[in-house]
């Protein structure tokens, strides 16, 4: 389901085959300069978060710089594909997990857009049109990234919900959960995979 809501995502966004190339091109030239990227969005990131202190930490900076790359790994792809849609929903629990939240994504995505802009106009700023194009090839990767993250935080979002209305349901009924499992599967109101 999310993959066809995603396939429309990207019809009306444009996003296509150049765009990948150009992506592909763009990515070539920022992996030599991955590492000082990395490291200015980490300290963006933590003074933003008021962390500062925790980037003495060089275990913290690690982690952080690894969840950095897959952010920024996982954007410069362009594949936009069935797994990706699946590997990049993942990726949004992995964030929700070390508590950041949508607000820091949002954050991050600015704090990138600038880094790749700038990145992409020092590149290309001998081919006026190929700088346009791209930038604008990064402008509709972001909206899909953005698009596929906020789904992903939203569906760990409901879950918790569900789960804490669920434990509210049971402590005020006296229902054990078995009973209450049993009921919902003769009512039709887990989907399979909450069965398992």
């Amino acid at each position: 389901m999310l993959t066809s809501w995603f396939d429309r995502v990207k019809t009306y966004v444009g996003w296509d085959l150049a765009d990948r190339a150009r992506m592909a091109r763009l990515r070539r030239c920022i992996d030599s300069d991955l590492t000082p990227v990395l490291e200015r969005l980490g300290r963006e990131l933590a003074r933003f978060k008021g962390a500062q202190s925790l980037m003495a930490n060089v275990r913290f900076v690690q982690r952080l710089h690894s969840v950095l790359l897959e952010w920024l790994s996982g954007l410069l792809e362009g594949a936009f594909d069935q797994e990706y849609v699946a590997r990049r929903a993942a990726f949004g629990h992995k964030l929700a997990e070390i508590d950041l939240t949508f607000e820091d994504i949002i954050l991050l995505e600015e704090l990138t857009r600038r880094e790749l802009f700038k990145i992409a106009k020092e590149q290309l700023s001998h081919n006026p049109q190929a700088l346009s194009s791209t930038l604008r090839t990064l402008d509709k990767a972001f909206s899909l990234d953005l698009a596929l993250l906020y789904t992903s935080f939203l569906e760990l979002h409901n879950a918790q919900m569900e789960k804490a209305l669920l434990e509210r349901f049971l402590a005020v009924t006296g229902f054990s959960r078995t009973l209450y499992e049993h009921l919902a599967d003769a009512r039709g109101w887990r989907r399979p995979a909450e069965r398992e």
